[in-house]
């Protein structure tokens, strides 16, 4: 069988990337044939690898088919002057303090090629897995970077969500950052989790892989150690609120 795999939400967070890449390298030698990779937003912005975590990318796209669109936090740097002497616009921001001192942090780290890299991404993913055409967004179709596609809802919730792309056989979001994959009579919603942004307390990386015959969808959990990424935070002087999300999730 071939699959698409789709990843979201890494979020500065170079283990849980790691981690989730060699467990497709593992699915790859059992036999799953994996003909490309979509990675759906928020590479950046919150965990304090996000050089790391962009030469990552660039390196699985040399040699992979590898399809990237912004998210929310991608798009906070993007969005930057290319001639800015530093990242002060960030406090004019209506986010709270520790985003902010993540996305300086952020800015300064990437340096003029990272954030170039963020600004030529494209905000909408449009692709087709086998015969079948698909949408990707970040946050919805509506609201690419703002908005929210709810876990465990009702199938009209779905279908509302899925109305102004029912020309194609699957959205996939980023947003809800917990696994979707809901059924509705204009297609299929699917979220992959997140891979380095957890939702809740103890909640492990996921990504899924998408069948490219049936669409049928595979979440995958994997681990990675918490605490490396607890001792960098705390050697680059970030805020402590970014280690509690880290071990018990939530909004940034």
């Amino acid at each position: 069988m071939v699959y698409v795999a789709v990843l979201a939400n890494i979020a500065g967070n170079l283990p849980a990337l790691t981690a989730a890449l060699g467990k497709i390298e593992e699915m790859k030698e059992e036999g799953y044939e994996i003909e490309k990779y979509y990675i759906l937003g928020n590479i950046v912005g919150l965990f304090p690898y996000p050089r790391e975590v962009i030469d990552a990318i660039k390196d699985l796209a040399k040699s992979e088919r590898v399809k990237i669109i912004r998210g929310k936090y991608d798009q906070f740097i993007a969005m930057s002057d290319p001639h800015a002497e530093g990242p002060d616009y960030i406090d004019k921001l209506e986010i709270p303090k520790h985003l902010k001192a993540s996305l300086k942090y952020t800015w300064e780290k990437l340096g003029h090629e990272g954030r170039e890299f963020l600004r030529d991404l494209p905000v909408y993913l449009v692709d087709k897995i086998g015969d079948n055409e698909i949408f990707g967004v970040y946050g919805s179709p509506i609201n690419p970077f703002d908005g929210e596609v709810l876990p465990d809802q009702p199938t009209s919730y779905y279908e509302a969500i899925m109305r102004p792309v029912k020309e194609y056989e699957m959205l996939i979001v980023a947003s809800p950052r917990y696994p979707v994959d809901a059924m509705t009579r204009y297609g299929r919603v699917v979220c992959p989790g997140s891979v380095g942004f957890p939702p809740a307390r103890e909640h492990k990386a996921t990504f899924a892989l998408i069948d490219a015959e049936t669409l049928r969808v595979k979440f995958v959990e994997v681990d990675y150690d918490k605490k490396i990424i607890e001792d960098r935070i705390k050697n680059e002087k970030l805020p402590d609120e970014i280690i509690r999300i880290l071990y018990h999730g939530g909004k940034a």
